[in-house]
């Protein structure tokens, strides 16, 4: 007789958890803003001032987000940015050939090729 009224208690208890589970704030901040409700601390925002009231359109028409992205005319292509790639890389070549000949002022001084 005892274990049924465990098992009828258990099964009340899950059963008022579940619902009171779908009645609960779904994140933090609503837990919060709850709070903040029932002991007075969250105010109703003021009310626009009269010019901005009036500065306003009646209907908003708001353009709606473009995720198509538009076609950049600054935009390379793969060839373009092969060609300016081996572009860089004949411009290093030329400065490192420049610089071989340069000696820096503390460098050892190499000697001379036979």
């Amino acid at each position: 007789m005892i274990l049924a009224r465990i098992a009828l208690v258990l099964i009340c208890g899950l059963a008022a958890g579940a619902a009171l589970a779908q009645e609960a704030p779904s994140s933090g901040g609503e837990f919060i803003g709850r709070i903040f409700d029932a002991t007075g601390l969250r105010t109703t925002p003021p009310q626009a001032a009269d010019f901005v009231r009036e500065s306003r359109p009646e209907h908003m028409d708001y353009r709606p987000f473009d995720p198509k992205p538009k076609k950049d005319p600054k935009r390379k292509t793969a060839a373009d940015l092969r060609a300016m790639g081996a572009d860089l890389e004949a411009a290093a070549a030329e400065n490192r050939r420049k610089a071989a000949g340069v000696a820096a002022p503390d460098a050892p001084v190499k000697p001379a090729a036979r």
